[in-house]
């Protein structure tokens, strides 16, 4: 399998049939769109290319909006199984802790990454020293999502019922619309699905909301995305 670095818009690995049969869609593609994104600003940081600055800040609005994104998501994650019957079975209870701990390294690990992502870009200048903490972050959110989805996430959808499941997806959803950033989730979990994938999800909304999608978030989204993957190219590093 090539490496995710060397083809950032690859499909996530992750994203078994089991789990999405089971209705638990949303933290695989979200986690699919993540490490999509990880690998994009870890190759931009491998490149040592000079960042314009309508770009780096593009970049950096999108890195904000995603970790504030994901660690919602996270916690959503846990306290919703957590309050849920089946959490008190002695296997998820034990997953459950797990999934705790793994998320709590990575909230660490990422602060990190982040510290570094945000000089370069701020500052405009390529730093080797950026890499290390990024890679580092890149691997531990993969080994993470595959924890997620090929240990927890089964065994989850195994105790849950459909009820409790669709309490879950609801759940996460609703941890999103009240921080105020389904305008940038909604589009950005639904860029290159096909319409019965998408249907899945934008069916979970009322009609008007489904609207200001279309006339409002989506245009918005693919501006920053614009500016933020397709605008200006990089410039080669060379002496200030």
């Amino acid at each position: 399998m090539a490496n995710p670095v060397d083809r950032p818009d690859a499909a996530s690995p992750w994203t078994t049939p089991d789990v999405e049969d089971a209705g638990v869609v949303l933290t695989p593609l979200m986690n699919q769109r993540y490490l999509r994104d990880l690998a994009r600003y870890r190759w931009l940081l491998a490149s040592a290319t000079r960042v314009p600055y309508d770009r780096a800040q593009a970049l950096l609005d999108w890195w904000n909006t995603l970790t504030t994104v994901m660690t919602a998501h996270h916690q959503a994650l846990e306290a919703t199984f957590r309050a849920l019957p089946a959490a008190t079975d002695p296997e998820a209870e034990s997953a459950l802790s797990a999934l705790a701990t793994r998320h709590a390294l990575l909230a660490a690990s990422r602060a990190d990454a982040g510290m570094f992502l945000t000089h370069v870009l701020d500052t405009g200048r390529p730093s080797s020293s950026a890499q290390l903490p990024f890679i580092r972050f890149h691997e531990e959110a993969t080994a993470t999502a595959f924890w997620e989805e090929r240990e927890f996430l089964p065994l989850a959808a195994r105790s849950l019922t459909p009820a409790d499941r669709l309490r879950v997806e609801a759940s996460v959803l609703a941890v999103q619309a009240a921080g105020d950033t389904l305008a940038f989730v909604l589009p950005w979990l639904c860029e290159t699905l096909p319409p019965s994938r998408r249907q899945v999800i934008l069916c979970a909304f009322p009609a008007g909301m489904t609207r200001v999608y279309h006339e409002q978030w989506l245009p918005a989204h693919a501006r920053l995305a614009a500016r933020a993957w397709s605008g200006p190219p990089a410039q080669p590093h060379g002496p200030a």
